[in-house]
C-alpha cells in the first residue's frame, strides 16, 4: 500500500514536471526583448597590411596597421526616443597606427526597438545632414531572426541584402553568420591633384569607386555582433577609366578584446532575455520522465503485492465445517 502511495505522488510530480517544461518556454516572460534605449558600448577592428593615402601629405602609404574603431551612444533623452524607437549615434574613427587620422563618421539612427531597423525620424543624420537611413545597422533584432535582410553601408549611404549563411561556435557561442557584398561602385566625383590619377595636369577630376565585403558573427539571443571582418577597397579612376590612388584598401578584423567585451554583453542579456536557460525544458522534460516512470512501476509492484497479500489471506483462511 505504501509503494503505491509513494508511485501515486510520484506519478504526479512528474506529470508536474512535464507541464512546466511544455508551459515553461510559453509562459516565461519574453524579458526585455527591446533595443535599450541608453546603449553604450565600443568596438575596435584591425589591420595589419593596409593601404590608405595619407589625408594631410597625399601620400601613398602601404603595409600599414590601421584600426576602425565605433563608438555607440544611445540618446534616451531625445524627443524621438520612446518605448517604440531607440536613438542610437555611433561614431566611426579610422586611424593609422602612429595615430594619423583618415577619416571619421558619425551617425544618428532613430531604430525600432523590437526589429533593429531603421525608422524614419527628424534627427537621423550622417556627419550633420539629414539622412534616410535604412535597415539594419550596428545591432540585429532581439532575438536575431534566420532570414536575409537589408544592411546600411555608411560610405555608401544606403543599405545593401545580407545574406543569412548558417550557425557555427564562436568564442564558446552558437552564433549566426552573416555576409554581404558591396559590388563596385561610384560613390563621389571629386577634384584631385593630377598625380593621384596619374595625369599631368595640376588638376583634375576623379572618380572614387568604392567595393567591398564584409562577414558577422551575431549571438542571436541578444542580436548583438560579436565578431565582424570587413574588407573594403576605396579608389580613385580617373575619367578615362585609369586607376589612381588608394584611399583605403585592407582586411579588418575584431580585435579580440572587443570580441571579449561583445560575448560579455551577449551573455549578460542572454542571462536577462531567456530565463529558460536557468531552469531547462529539456531538463524538466526528462525529470517528468523519470518521475513518471518510477511512480508507475511503484504503483504496479504495489498492485502486486495487494494481489499477493490478499490470495495469501484468502489461503490461510479455515475451511467452513460441511455437515
Amino acid at each position: 500500500m505504501r509503494a503505491r502511495a509513494v508511485g501515486w505522488t510520484l506519478g504526479c510530480l512528474g506529470s508536474v514536471a512535464l507541464a512546466a517544461a511544455v508551459l515553461v518556454p510559453v509562459l516565461s516572460p519574453a524579458g526585455e526583448t527591446e533595443l535599450p534605449l541608453d546603449a553604450a558600448y565600443g568596438t575596435e577592428a584591425l589591420g595589419d597590411d593596409v593601404t590608405f593615402l595619407d589625408p594631410a601629405t597625399l601620400v601613398q602609404r602601404t603595409g600599414e596597421d590601421v584600426s576602425v574603431s565605433v563608438r555607440v551612444r544611445g540618446d534616451e533623452d531625445s524627443g524621438e526616443a520612446d518605448d517604440d524607437t531607440a536613438v542610437w549615434t555611433y561614431d566611426t574613427t579610422t586611424r593609422a597606427g602612429d595615430g594619423t587620422p583618415i577619416s571619421t563618421s558619425t551617425t544618428t539612427v532613430c531604430l525600432d526597438r523590437r526589429t533593429a531597423e531603421a525608422v524614419d525620424c527628424a534627427v537621423e543624420s550622417v556627419d550633420g545632414t539629414p539622412t534616410d537611413v535604412q535597415g539594419l545597422t550596428v545591432t540585429f533584432p532581439i532575438p536575431a531572426q534566420a532570414q536575409d535582410g537589408m544592411l546600411w553601408d555608411d560610405t555608401l549611404r544606403t543599405s545593401l541584402p545580407v545574406r543569412y549563411v548558417g550557425t557555427e561556435r564562436f568564442a564558446g557561442l552558437d552564433v549566426q553568420r552573416w555576409e554581404q557584398v558591396v559590388p563596385e561602385q561610384v560613390v563621389d566625383r571629386v577634384t584631385v591633384p593630377g598625380v593621384l590619377v596619374g595625369s599631368t595636369v595640376p588638376r583634375s577630376p576623379a572618380d572614387v569607386v568604392y567595393s567591398a565585403t564584409r562577414s558577422l558573427l551575431v549571438e542571436p539571443v541578444s542580436g548583438i555582433v560579436v565578431s565582424t571582418e570587413d574588407v573594403p577597397r576605396e579608389v580613385l579612376r580617373a575619367p578615362d577609366g585609369t586607376p589612381g590612388a588608394v584611399l583605403l584598401s585592407g582586411t579588418f578584423r575584431t580585435t579580440e578584446e572587443s570580441v571579449d567585451r561583445a560575448v560579455a554583453r551577449a551573455r549578460e542579456v542572454r542571462d536577462e532575455q531567456d530565463p529558460t536557460e536557468v531552469v531547462s525544458p529539456w531538463w524538466l522534460g526528462g525529470a517528468g520522465v523519470v518521475l513518471l516512470g518510477l511512480g508507475a512501476l511503484l504503483v504496479v509492484r504495489g498492485r502486486r503485492g495487494q494481489t499477493a497479500e490478499q490470495a495469501e489471506a484468502r489461503d490461510s483462511r479455515p475451511p467452513v465445517p460441511v455437515a
